[in-house]
């Protein structure tokens, strides 16, 4: 069996409303059709432990050239809507089975349609209030365009690209969901408090003191490759993933889950 490795971290922020303070959200990212193999019971019971107050899941729960393998992942996330609140928004993966049907056919609108009977809150460029004893937090979730997975030829973006998304951020403390951590500084600048990202899975191989080794772009030894980055006033907790793609190996590097702990400072 695979070993899975919970990392938790400890987010304070001045904004976060008293009932928070010690909440509790659990995040996945980048199962890609559990094409590596992971215990899904094991993970679920890693999540259950956890006691999360809801779950955020990353992008790339699966993998445009495979075929199959969402059912059983789907299946995971329908036990954890039976239990919390699970918010989800989409992945590059995602992203281009949505757009490309003439080679993917409605490969996405299922997995949609699967998600939503499975209880999953979609949150592509939207966002939901989550209130508690009166107070309430922001979760957004970003989608960006294809365009910004390219290996070449990668637009910049632009300062009020993600405004043009989803809006200003509202007042008061704001988690947004977005896939791609290498746009970490533009996410700050909106003004997001607390960023959920995966995409780089873990740099694929990591080495000690080095960290990893290799990001989907192909950049050795990437800035972003896993852990916790702080840009002005906001956190990105970047998930090193929980499978695999193309390159179906992981080196000292095991599948992550991530678990966050909220504090008013």
């Amino acid at each position: 069996m695979k070993k899975i490795v919970n990392s938790i971290y400890d987010v304070y922020s001045e904004k976060l409303p008293c009932s928070f303070d010690g909440m509790k959200i659990a995040m996945l990212s980048d199962l890609h059709d559990n094409v590596y193999g992971i215990s899904l019971e094991k993970l679920y019971g890693m999540i259950v432990e956890q006691e999360p107050e809801l779950v955020i899941v990353a992008g790339d729960l699966l993998t445009r050239k495979h075929s199959d393998g969402s059912d059983e992942v789907v299946g995971l996330l329908k036990r954890l809507a039976d239990r919390y609140p699970v918010f989800f928004a989409n992945g590059n993966h995602e992203t281009k089975v949505k757009v490309y049907t003439e080679k993917y056919g409605d490969r996405y609108n299922k997995l949609m349609l699967a998600l939503k009977k499975a209880g999953v809150k979609i949150l592509n460029n939207g966002h939901v209030n989550y209130k508690k004893n009166g107070e309430l937090i922001h979760i957004y979730g970003l989608e960006i365009g294809k365009e910004f997975f390219l290996i070449r030829n990668r637009p910049s973006m632009k300062e009020d690209y993600i405004s043009g998304l989803i809006g200003m951020p509202l007042d008061g403390y704001g988690i947004l969901i977005a896939h791609n951590p290498m746009f970490f500084k533009q996410y700050a600048a909106w003004g997001a408090d607390l960023v959920f990202s995966g995409h780089v899975h873990g740099g694929i191989v990591r080495l000690p003191f080095a960290g990893g080794v290799l990001n989907p772009d192909y950049t050795l030894f990437p800035h972003y490759d896993g852990g916790e980055y702080h840009e002005k006033n906001s956190t990105m907790l970047l998930g090193r993933g929980l499978g695999t793609h193309t390159i179906n190996v992981r080196i000292n590097n095991p599948p992550e889950l991530v678990t966050a702990v909220l504090h008013r400072r």
